[in-house]
């Protein structure tokens, strides 16, 4: 994997996670409003706005949730490059333990 794709890899985990999270956030906010007046100090004051701070932590905790996988992601990809070039470096094909069994 190349950094530019590891790049891209991590930033469209942290778009999609975001557009998800933001989206749960929004529904939270516009059919459940109470839930986030009880979880956060001055929720039942009148300029609280409920849906807003729903999208608001769905975005944020979306994009760092997509982050956090993207770089699982990326770094598992980097290491199965790394090992079929170490195999392949030394010789060794990486299926040939499946394909034939000792005596």
């Amino acid at each position: 994997m190349t950094i530019p794709t590891g790049i891209a890899t991590i930033a469209a985990c942290a778009a999609l996670f975001a557009g998800i999270g933001g989206g749960i956030g929004w529904a939270l906010g516009t059919y459940s409003p109470g839930y986030y007046r009880s979880v956060f100090r001055g929720g039942n004051e009148p300029w609280f706005d409920p849906v807003a701070v729903g999208v608001g932590q769905g975005l944020t905790q979306g994009v760092v949730g997509g982050v956090a996988v993207g770089v699982i992601v990326v770094a598992v990809f980097a290491w199965r490059d790394s090992r079929i070039r170490h195999l392949s470096a030394r010789g060794t094909d990486s299926t040939r333990r499946y394909d034939t069994y000792p005596d």
